[in-house]
């Protein structure tokens, strides 16, 4: 395990990130499973070529004890010292150690998990440095769980399509929290008591495929029909692109 200082504390810069494992569905694979080995419900989620951004918010079991900066290296954030305990024994006895940077420049700390191997890294905030997006109430994984099946489903779209065409489409993928306009509508249908479950925004995975040849983007539809659920359906968006609902979660092409 290995924990550096970030800005405005003595330390280390980041090393390089390594790499196992090649192509989007490895890392899509690799970033599914650290959001349900930590637990993870990504406030914002990027992957591309050079791996995977997640942001999340320190969970409550390190925000027993709040603390406010400056920090300095006698006095480090114990929310951030929290987790970097809990993670390093979560992750003890594999090959993929964590590496982490503490950022206590500011009022209030960060903490910046790297996994290389698995080119996957996690920036845990404390609530008051999180962005203005929903969060689903405590035990809510609904949204979580749906986001890491839209994931996986477009992971192995991805993987359909290569061995059909011989290469992977290449795409990056983006997470955002558009509101739904269609809120009043379903909770005026389920009953008061299960309202706070339905989520007021769509968790919406945006597949940027401006990369792709018509001919790559083709076999990635093909795929994508593919491998989707029964019942679920994959529909036109604009003049190219699809989208398509996997319970609470949306997959739809960027438009790009």
């Amino acid at each position: 395990m290995a924990v550096r200082r970030g800005p405005g504390a003595p330390g280390e810069g980041v090393d390089g990130m390594a790499t196992i494992g090649q192509g989007m569905p490895a890392l899509i694979d690799a970033v599914c499973g650290v959001m349900t080995d930590l637990a993870i419900h990504p406030l914002a989620l990027e992957i591309d070529g050079h791996g995977a951004r997640v942001l999340a918010v320190l969970p409550e079991r390190a925000l027993a004890r709040r603390s406010r900066g400056p920090y300095d290296r006698d006095n480090l954030p114990p929310e951030v010292m929290s987790m970097v305990e809990w993670v390093a024994l979560r992750w003890s006895g594999r090959l993929e150690q964590p590496e982490f940077t503490i950022e206590g420049g500011g009022t209030w700390p960060a903490l910046v998990l790297e996994l290389p191997p698995l080119r996957v890294t996690v920036r845990y905030v404390v609530p008051e440095q999180a962005p203005p997006v929903h969060q689903p109430a405590r035990g809510n994984v609904t949204s979580s769980i749906d986001v890491k099946l839209a994931l996986e489903l477009v992971g192995r779209s991805l993987s359909t399509a290569a061995s059909a065409s011989g290469s992977e489409p290449p795409v990056s993928l983006a997470l955002s929290y558009p509101d739904d306009p269609d809120y009043e509508r379903n909770v005026a249908q389920v009953p008061a008591d299960f309202r706070s479950a339905i989520p007021p925004v769509v968790p919406t995975i945006e597949v940027d495929r401006s990369r792709c040849s018509p001919a790559q983007r083709s076999a990635h539809d093909e795929a994508l029909r593919a491998v989707v659920y029964d019942g679920q359906r994959v529909e036109p968006l604009g003049y190219h692109g699809f989208t398509t609902r996997l319970g609470s979660a949306r997959i739809q092409d960027s438009g790009r």
